[in-house]
This record gives structure tokens, sequence and C-alpha cells, in this order.
């Protein structure tokens, strides 16, 4: 009896690591943050200040703000930064590579612009909270394969369910233009490459034929039509120009391609890689098309300068290009900020790579009324750190997402605690 009780004692006791595997999405109530320095990324930088936040927004911003009875955090010699995004990613559908089941990403066939990847988010993603805890608290999740993917969400980085998440649950139409495969170290087989330019001028074909039909149902649905299909009732916002498309291109050739395709067809395009993308910086920059970019910690082309990824985001910005950074990837999205200070050092204004992780991917995916600076009325996703959130050493000290204060812990720190109160022998 006694062993049998003993064994009761330890699941017990082993009980509440189990329950709270997963943090919760945080605690609701009333907060001010007094007396911090505070990046509003509305052009302004002010000392001394406190921010007050109620029922997930934020209420007040100022040296006297503040709110009675409300939970007091001690923001002097600290930074107040809005919420981190990065601009594309896997997050929530892809949680562990060559495991199918942890992999909701991509679907069957060519056209899926009816699947939404936020329906598919795992809520208790512990990359999800990896990524948190370094700043970044929203983060577009998209899907792959295709031509045309699926359609991508704008989510926050803790919530109670997919629709809790969600800040955009169709942030963007996901769309592979198709591209000519690269001959470069094929051998020359003129055969081949008439070929695979005939497969992809079909392909190119095809696209612009969906396109064009879906514009003609949006039509016909508008003037009161009730035959529905699942594809082309899905494209409505995108033919309509409500939701832009967020369109995979690099080589300079590519980027003019997909500029003309959505100047035909009236939507609203993305550019996504943009490898090149500096290349043709007037041409972006007149057709007001703004650029999701690959990782900025990547090897340049054996053709290009040596500098030609990490100074291109400086470029762009010269030319009035609007820019969002991206990781690419679920592991490291945490990382988005220092992928904006490498640009830093390779000639892009600070202001504007901290811009590039807040307001203006908000503002490229139409959620600038909600997140991307500190303001009143705006929903509070925002954190306090030591510093500069550019520099590898800040550290986050507090997260706030939809107004909740977020722990910060995380799948390593859990571990670090477990293994931490190990007893000694054991």
């Amino acid at each position: 009896m006694r062993t049998a009780a003993l064994v009761l004692a330890a699941l017990t006791v082993a009980a509440p690591a189990v329950l709270t595997a997963q943090a919760t999405p945080g605690q609701e109530g009333t907060f001010v943050i007094r007396g911090a320095t505070v990046w509003t990324g509305a052009g302004q930088t002010l000392q001394n200040t406190n921010v007050v936040i109620r029922d997930g927004r934020i209420e007040a911003v100022g040296p006297n703000a503040t709110a009675a009875g409300a939970i007091e955090i001690d923001g002097r010699g600290r930074f107040v930064y809005p919420g981190m995004i990065d601009a594309f990613t896997p997050l929530g559908l892809s949680e562990t590579g060559g495991i199918s089941t942890m992999n909701l990403r991509s679907e069957m066939g060519e056209y899926n612009p009816h699947m939404r990847a936020v329906v598919a988010i795992n809520v208790d993603s512990d990359m999800m909270a990896i990524t948190r805890a370094n700043g970044v608290t929203t983060a577009i999740t998209a899907p792959s394969g295709g031509v045309i993917s699926g359609q991508a969400a704008l989510v926050n980085m803790a919530g109670w369910t997919w629709e809790d998440m969600a800040v955009k649950q169709t942030a963007a139409f996901v769309l592979n233009y198709p591209r000519q495969p690269s001959f470069r170290f094929g051998g020359g087989n003129p055969a081949a490459e008439r070929a695979a330019g005939e497969r992809v001028a079909g392909q190119i074909r095809e696209l612009k034929t969906v396109l064009s039909t879906a514009r003609a149902y949006d039509q016909q649905r508008a003037a009161g039509s009730d035959q529905t299909d699942l594809m082309y009732e899905a494209l409505r916002p995108l033919v309509r120009g409500e939701v832009p498309a967020l369109v995979s291109a690099d080589t300079e050739d590519q980027i003019r391609e997909v500029v003309e395709f959505g100047r035909e067809f009236g939507i609203r395009v993305i550019i996504n890689g943009g490898r090149d993308a500096w290349k043709v910086r007037d041409l972006l920059a007149q057709n007001d098309v703004p650029v999701v970019l690959g990782s900025i910690q990547s090897t340049p082309a054996s053709d290009a300068p040596y500098d030609a990824v990490f100074a291109q985001p400086g470029v762009l910005h010269e030319a009035g290009v609007k820019f969002a950074f991206s990781t690419g990837g679920g592991a490291n999205a945490r990382h988005v900020p220092f992928h904006a200070a490498l640009a830093v050092g390779y000639g892009l204004p600070k202001e504007a790579a901290l811009r590039a992780l807040t307001i203006w991917p908000a503002e490229m995916f139409g959620a600038a009324d909600q997140i991307g600076t500190i303001e009143a009325g705006k929903v509070a996703n925002l954190f306090v750190a030591t510093g500069d959130p550019l520099d590898i050493r800040t550290q986050v000290s507090e997260l706030f997402i939809k107004g909740r204060r977020v722990p910060m812990d995380d799948r390593q720190t859990r571990l670090y605690e477990k293994y931490n109160a190990r007893p000694a022998g054991n």
C-alpha cells in the first residue's frame, strides 16, 4: 500500500507539468506600462511615457496616462515596441519536418484558392511560443504547392482558437506564377528547353483562363446568379482587388511578368521572394507593388554582387518601394528582426527597418487599422524590451498579444526548468 501511495503521489506531482505543456494565451486585464521609452511606429519616440492597455486594446499613450486598479509594469529603463511581423512562414501548419501528420501546408491539385490556411492552424504549436518570445507577435502563415496554393492568413502567435488568433483570416492568395526552369547547369539541351518553355506558356495560359473565368463568374454572381462554384467563389475577393495576390518571383524577368499580370487582371500583387527586385525598383515604385523579401541571411547568386541580398532593402527603400521581412520558415521565424539588422548594416535606415517589421507588413496585408503601431484604439500587440530589438543581446521582458500578458515561456524554457529541478544522482 505504501508503494502504491508513493506512486500516486509522484503522479500527482507530475500532473501540473503535463497540464501546462502549452502556455495559456495570456492574462487578461487592465495594464499600465510606466516610464518607458516608446517607439510608436507612427513617427515618434516618446521618452518617460506610459502605455495603458484595457479590453485588448491600447487605451492611452502619454506621460500622464493611467488607469485606476490597473496592473502596474515598471518600464523605467526599458523600451516598448509594436509587435513584429514575419511576412511569410508555415507557422501553425508545419511543426516537424518528415512527419506527414504534422505538416498541413500543401494540398493536392494545382488550383486550391478555396483552401484556407487559418482553419488548419495548430494553436498549440511550440514554434509559435518560441517565435513570440523574441517579440514577433504576428505572422503570415501560408499554404504551398500548385499554381494557386490557397489563402494565407495573418495570425497572432497566441490564442485559444484559430478564430481568436486570426487578425486577417484571408490576408492574401498565395500564387506560384509559372516559371521557366533553369538550364544553367543542364549542359545545353535546346529540345528540353523548348519543351519546358511550351509547358510554362501553357500553364500561364491556363492561369489566365482561370482568372478570366473567375472575373466573369463574379460579374454573374453580382448580377444575381445563384449558381455557385467553390473554386470561383473563393476567387471573388482576388479579382475584385479586395485581397492581394502574394506571387512568388525572383528574377528580373519574373518580376516584370508578375507586375504586368497584375495590371492585366486588375489585381493587387505583392512580390514574394524578390531576389532581383533591386534591378526593377523603379518599376515596382511606379506601380506601387510591395515586396515580401526572402531570407536576408542567404547567399547571393553567383553572378550577383557580393552584397546584393544584404543591401537590397536599402536600395528598395531609397527608390520608394515598400517591403517587409520574412524568414520563410517556422523554426527561425523568431530571427526576423536580425534579418532587418543585417540590412541596416548594409545601408537601410534603422527607422525603415523597424517599419518593415511592423507597420509596412500590416499595411500590405490590410491590417494597419488593427496592428503595426502603438496608438490609442489599436489592438495591444506590443512588447517591452531591455534595448533595441535589432540587437541580438536585447531581451524581451514583457509581451502582450490582443492585450493579454502572455507568459514568457516556451518548450525550451520548460525543459530547462524541468531538468534544472532534477534531483542529483537521477
